[in-house]
């Protein structure tokens, strides 16, 4: 398996984490406390104070210093206790709470575990003046492989997301190609007109292609493109609190046009809603029943298709094994 611990996971949007209010936030099973300096730089502690225990995010923070809510202990953002109410003195030179790295880029807060980590955070296809983007949050019983799989399979969408994204009685002949990338895997498909379901209708004027693309360490993305370049970009970190639930950050971005974007974003946040809801739901049921088998000690094997475009590749990739789909491999199929 790749060791999640040395990469990058988004654990909070920029918007999210304001000034003067911690952030309790989980990653890999290590809870964790978010605030701001006094410089408005993004810091993150273990969630508790060394003194008893108490959850640091349930304190505040004064003058871009964590305070515990029982006793009042402050910290700086390196771990350093600054302030023992009632006492002058510090209590030790050496941070008394663990400190690690995190930095805000691209609209998100980021945390590495691992403090020696040099792999920077992956962003997708940078966001250009010429889109409206914002992010959607939420949280799923399942992993990241669960996720991944789902978010980029076309084939379920006729039947969770019928009449939102595909219709089952309006299918079309689909070539696709699956191509290796540095540090993932990625499907395109070539000769697709316009999705039968809503979402298309709305926000497509035609459609030359279409890509979905997984990257390391839980990076899922669909992109739309048309003869006017981009037509949607949804970019979706997949951010593991443990073995079995995500928060998911997902950057909406559409080409700029007349509608202000504000007003696109009011629309798009309740079409998407509905979508991510329905995806949502299927996921857990059938998380919930996976573990339910594995519990009975029964048999776990899925059983791939053709069809099941990345599946393999995503599960060889977080394993940390090479991909054996040929580089370039097509097939034929009806979408």
């Amino acid at each position: 398996m790749i060791e999640l611990r040395r990469y990058w996971h988004p654990l909070a949007t920029a918007a999210e984490l304001a000034r003067g209010k911690p952030l309790a936030r989980t990653l890999l099973g290590v809870p964790l406390v978010l605030f701001r300096d006094a410089s408005g730089e993004a810091a993150a502690l273990q969630d508790r104070c060394p003194h008893r225990h108490a959850p640091l995010s349930c304190g505040r923070v004064r003058k871009g210093e964590v305070e515990c809510p029982y006793h009042g202990w402050r910290f700086a953002a390196d771990g350093h206790c600054t302030t023992v109410p009632g006492m002058e003195l510090p209590v030790s030179n050496k941070p008394l709470v663990h400190a690690f790295a995190c930095q805000i880029a691209h609209g998100l807060v980021w945390v590495c575990l691992e403090p020696d980590a040099a792999t920077p955070p992956t962003v997708m296809p940078a966001v250009t003046d010429n889109v409206d983007y914002f992010f959607m949050t939420d949280t799923v019983n399942c992993t990241i492989q669960q996720a991944a799989e789902n978010f980029l399979d076309g084939f379920h969408t006729h039947f969770v997301h019928a009449g939102w994204i595909r219709r089952d009685s309006q299918r079309q002949s689909v070539r696709v190609s699956v191509h290796h990338l540095a540090d993932g895997v990625e499907a395109r498909y070539s000769d697709e007109g316009l999705q039968s379901g809503l979402v298309s209708s709305l926000l497509e004027g035609d459609r030359q292609t279409s890509m979905g693309r997984f990257r390391l360490p839980g990076v899922a993305e669909i992109e739309y493109r048309g003869r006017r370049g981009l037509n949607l970009l949804i970019s979706a970190w997949l951010t593991p609190e443990s073995d079995n639930c995500l928060r998911i950050h997902a950057r909406v971005a559409t080409r700029r046009g007349i509608l202000p974007g504000w007003l696109k974003q009011l629309f798009l946040r309740q079409l998407f809603g509905v979508i991510l809801r329905q995806d949502k739901r299927i996921l857990e049921q059938t998380s919930q029943n996976v573990g339910c088998f594995q519990e009975a000690g029964l048999d776990a094997l899925l059983l791939d298709s053709r069809l099941d475009l990345l599946a393999s590749s995503i599960r060889q990739l977080l394993a940390g094994e090479m991909l054996t789909v040929e580089d370039g491999w097509m097939i034929d199929c009806w979408l």
